[in-house]
């Protein structure tokens, strides 16, 4: 079978946080036409749409039951009058999109999973159930990092370990451009986060940090967590959802980028993208123990576990350490989003001609 076209299902909306989702399936949609469907929106009164994002059509859903990620028949008869006469594959991120493998049983289906997203707050109900049988079905199980890999290995040779990258040449202009104007008035040091803030965050790490002689600055949107439980102080900035064509300019105005992340459920299994996007913009980096950021960079970026170790790590980076630096930014460069996305490809292409 010849792939003509692919149908995306994810939890993430496009225009959000970009992420892997939106890096892998913008490279897919330069080969075929790629349709993004969203998990519905509640509303009374809308119907669903379809949106063009350059290369990539986004099919947002709506629905008048808030709170049930499933798709329903309306949305599944969107996709097929998007589809028409073409042979499509399936690729998913969320196993709430089954009704999509349901509804095309001819069309090869993968699985790409980028998170345990079942441990995660607010977990819509079946989620484990449900992803037991997405394992059991898919042709190919693509996993974000390690700690997957490791739990899904067992289905055999199905399974794929492809951790996420980055698009090197856009983050290591952060070595050579203006920050943005908002740190000009920063003095002293400034550590900084980019991506979304939510439960897998510390807030006893963030707590500790703005009780210390330095500027922290949070560039991403707070999703799922009650902003209240973090400091709100002069020296502490939340700038909200920035375009991602924005985030070199912010991490340009960061001494020290941070993985201040918590050690619970919805962090045991993760892969963080921002890892590699920090370390091609030259910039030290200080993490807690995630398991596969020390497997796959521990060389390179300062582990501390606790909040008091945390903030010493953050002030012990800020001292030169020319050889760290030239380290990240040399294993960040080896792992582009282009070569990951065409081996994806290559798997695809085999799993269309062998079903």
């Amino acid at each position: 079978m010849k792939v003509e076209a692919v149908i995306a299902g994810s939890h993430l909306r496009f225009d959000g946080v970009w992420q892997r989702p939106q890096q892998l399936l913008s490279r897919l949609a330069e080969r075929v036409p790629v349709l993004f469907v969203e998990e519905p929106f509640a509303a009374a009164e809308e119907r669903n749409a379809i949106l063009e994002r350059g290369a990539v059509s986004v099919l947002r859903p709506f629905r008048h039951e808030p709170g049930d990620a499933r798709l329903d028949g309306a949305t599944i008869r969107s996709a097929r009058d998007w589809l028409g006469s073409r042979r499509a594959a399936l690729w998913l991120y969320t196993p709430m999109m089954l009704e999509l493998a349901d509804a095309f049983p001819a069309a090869p289906l993968i699985f790409d999973c980028m998170d345990d997203l079942a441990s995660f707050d607010f977990a819509p109900s079946g989620m484990r159930e449900r992803e037991a049988a997405l394992l059991e079905r898919a042709g190919l199980i693509f996993t974000g990092g390690r700690s997957l890999y490791e739990r899904r290995r067992g289905e055999g040779e199905r399974v794929k370990l492809y951790p996420s990258g980055v698009e090197f040449e856009r983050f290591a202009a952060a070595r050579s451009i203006e920050p943005h104007p908002l740190f000009v008035a920063l003095e002293g040091p400034v550590f900084g986060y980019s991506g979304v803030i939510d439960e897998r965050l510390d807030p006893a790490i963030v707590r500790e940090l703005a009780a210390r002689e330095c500027h922290l600055v949070f560039a991403g949107p707070v999703v799922k967590i009650d902003p209240a439980i973090l400091p709100r102080a002069p020296n502490v900035h939340f700038t909200g959802q920035l375009p991602y064509e924005e985030l070199p300019r912010f991490l340009a105005g960061f001494d020290v980028a941070l993985l201040p992340f918590a050690r619970n459920a919805a962090t045991a299994n993760i892969s963080p993208t921002k890892t590699p996007e920090y370390l091609a913009a030259g910039l030290p980096v200080v993490s807690t123990p995630i398991a596969d950021v020390v497997a796959d960079w521990g060389d390179v970026v300062h582990v501390a576990a606790t909040p008091p170790a945390f903030a010493a790590a953050c002030f012990a980076a800020l001292e030169p350490d020319p050889a760290r630096r030239e380290r990240g930014v040399e294993r960040a460069r080896r792992v582009g989003w282009d070569g990951i996305a065409s081996a994806m490809w290559d798997d695809l292409q085999r799993l269309a001609a062998n079903p």
